[in-house]
């Protein structure tokens, strides 16, 4: 690809700046998050619903993909992974389990390819929902639990990790002392959501 592509998306540089700031890696749900606290990243996009969620995601791998493609040369390997963003050598291979956008090929055409999300239409999302969206929706819910808990980016995500996380925060958030119910309600959703997702151990 030529590297002047590179501009076409004017996220790649707010995220660049985001990956260099955190080079343990961020999940694709804190970026997001960061780029909308940040500035208004967003303003093409639709205001709400699954296609506004469609349309940001696309826009962040779109520009995930074409750092990808420029990083390459210099020996660096942008992993992709929902749960993880970072740069490594590209001698490192992904992480077993993992959803590495940068080695699916057939997945960094459709990303790259700017009709995807021109002609991509609320009902077409709706379709999309019921075949790999389903498992890229969930990796993207389980990110954000794990966020709520305070376990984005962290090198130990296993159920014990979860439990002791919940644990300290579900006491300190508690509202018989003193804590938001909010906030609380929050940590609880999550706990409930990763219980899904992982398997507790003894």
């Amino acid at each position: 690809m030529d590297n002047g592509a590179m501009y076409d998306n004017p996220l790649i540089v707010p995220i660049l700046a985001l990956l260099h700031d955190e080079p343990e890696g961020l999940s694709e749900h804190e970026i997001i998050k960061r780029l909308l606290e940040s500035g208004d990243h967003f303003s093409a996009t639709v205001e709400s619903g699954e296609l506004a969620l469609f349309q940001k995601h696309f826009l962040v791998m779109n520009a995930l993909c074409q750092i990808q493609d420029s990083m390459l040369e210099w020996g660096m390997r942008l992993q992709i992974d929902p749960l993880l963003i970072r740069f490594i050598p590209s001698a490192v291979s992904e992480s077993p389990g993992g959803m590495d956008i940068s080695t699916n090929e057939p997945l960094r055409h459709y990303y790259l390819d700017w009709k995807n999300l021109h002609e991509t239409s609320e009902s077409d999302v709706t379709a999309l929902l019921g075949s790999f969206w389903d498992r890229y929706y969930a990796i993207d819910k389980q990110a954000e639990a794990l966020s709520r808990l305070g376990l984005d980016g962290s090198d130990e995500l296993n159920w014990s990790a979860i439990q002791s996380s919940y644990r300290q925060l579900i006491t300190r958030h508690h509202p018989d002392k003193g804590g938001e119910q909010a906030r609380f309600i929050e940590i609880r959703e999550a706990y409930e959501l990763l219980k899904k997702h992982y398997t507790p151990t003894e």
